[in-house]
């Protein structure tokens, strides 16, 4: 785990991995306690049986022989058995299988020997329910045919009077969770404040159900609009009508475009968003190798005899990049064509002009917050619809924008959670009582449509 976090890219400004309070990887804390009890865990040293039945699989070039002649040493029935889907199984989320033979193979040994089942008295199933310190949760199934899936998290004491509840959506297609168990701690937290929350998985992720026609972990899909009314639509059932949308990457997308078609978004928190248009679907890996940065994280190379080079024989990443730029001035070209034609007529905006849209959120009184990671790849996105820095969306009323130093996109990093928490805070409280000043929190922040930016830093918050 050392290894692994010390090896791991992190972004510039990130505190190290490995420090006093424990080792930091991928959104999660492994404790010097913890660490020493996992040292101490060797069961080749066991001196009783685990079990009387014991089932082992193993990867194929794995070394759990010695552990099975242990236990048989000890008395167990071994079953030792190949684990051919192992590394299908470990690998990200986006390509992990779920038909993996290991737990077809797991259930049929554990069925072994067992008694024919007798019929009994049908006992209801205790409602789930999970009491936290401060929090209460519960699992729901609600949308068409009850296929979506979320948990629904709510204050253990009375909510807080006239606060909008919080829809969280998938980071990508990471599962409710969140990375790293963003949304779940983010959920806990808002709840301690009195805050409920619904942390949701939409169609063909996570726990919900697959869609028809459609492969499992495809996103920015238009038909997810519709999953997250429906998310709203549970939550107004639980007792709260109106929702802040909160999303990252892909969620983020998902969550400016139920707040256009539903009145019950009154507020918006978007981190990292990749795209802002919605379609037919693309695997993570086709957004990330679509996804160009800034063009002015490209002008300085122009410079080097090799970024030209690699131009002139065609190589794959810098015909990509090129390609994204040209795409991108004439999408911008395209946009503005739009505006210029629905300034003289009335209408004719492009489809895919974000600026329109914002304005529209706008108008309607929706409070926006827009994170970005520094230096993250989706500022080119944003440079694309709003100008540099997305200078046009600054400059807009009921929106502000953050950067945040020494996060990666998708906030793995525990003090840039800590710090988009503390600014989902600013958000809840500024609809709550209906502020429009500065951003509350560590340091001053701007005034809403300013033209101000601010980045913060893990240790401290300085104006750009």
């Amino acid at each position: 785990m050392r290894a692994v976090a010390l090896l791991a890219e992190r972004p510039a400004d990130a505190p190290p991995a490995v420090g006093p309070e424990g080792i930091d990887s991928a959104g999660f804390r492994l404790t010097p306690e913890t660490a020493e009890a996992l040292r101490a865990l060797d069961l080749a040293r066991m001196t009783e049986a685990p079990a009387r039945r014991v089932l082992i699989l193993d990867r194929p070039e794995g070394r759990a022989a010695a552990l099975a002649e242990r236990f048989r040493a000890l008395g167990a029935d071994v079953e030792e058995a190949s684990f051919p889907d192992h590394a299908r199984l470990i690998t990200s989320v986006q390509h992990a299988a779920f038909d993996c033979s290991a737990f077809a193979r797991a259930a049929a040994w554990l069925a072994q020997g067992m008694a024919p089942a007798k019929p009994g008295r049908t006992v209801e199933a205790p409602f789930p329910r999970l009491r936290l310190p401060g929090a209460v949760e519960r699992p729901l199934r609600f949308g068409p045919g009850a296929g979506l899936f979320g948990i629904l998290c709510e204050p253990a004491t009375v909510a807080v009077t006239g606060s909008p509840a919080v829809l969280l959506l998938n980071s990508g297609a990471t599962p409710h969770s969140g990375t790293g168990r963003m949304s779940v701690r983010l959920a806990r937290r808002l709840a301690a404040r009195g805050i409920a929350s619904l942390r949701m998985d939409l169609g063909g992720l996570g726990d919900s159900a697959s869609k028809p026609g459609r492969r499992d972990g495809l996103i920015y899909c238009r038909d997810m609009v519709e999953d997250a009314q429906a998310g709203l639509d549970a939550l107004a059932a639980a007792g709260h009508g109106a929702a802040v949308a909160v999303g990252l990457c892909a969620g983020a997308a998902v969550a400016l475009h139920v707040a256009l078609a539903d009145p019950r978004v009154v507020g918006l928190a978007l981190v990292n968003p990749g795209r802002f248009v919605l379609g037919d679907g693309v695997t993570q890996e086709e957004a990330i190798g679509s996804a160009v940065k800034p063009t002015a994280a490209y002008l300085p190379r122009l410079t080097e005899p090799a970024v030209w080079r690699a131009i002139l024989r065609q190589d794959r990443k810098a015909s990509r990049v090129a390609r994204g730029l040209s795409e991108r001035a004439a999408r911008r070209l395209r946009i503005g064509a739009g505006r210029l034609r629905a300034g003289l007529t009335g209408r004719g905006y492009a489809r895919d002009d974000v600026l329109h849209a914002f304005q529209a959120l706008s108008e309607r009184g929706v409070r926006t917050l827009m994170v970005h990671s520094a230096g993250d790849v989706t500022l080119g996105e944003l440079e694309a619809q709003a100008g540099t820095d997305g200078g046009r969306l600054r400059r807009m009323g009921g929106l502000w924008m953050e950067r945040l130093a020494g996060a990666d996109h998708s906030l793995m990093e525990r003090a840039a959670r800590e710090r988009f928490a503390d600014l989902l805070d600013d958000l809840l409280d500024r609809i709550g009582t209906g502020a429009t000043g500065t951003v509350r929190g560590k340091g001053p922040g701007p005034p809403e449509g300013t033209g101000a930016l601010r980045v913060n830093h893990a240790t401290g918050n300085s104006p750009a």
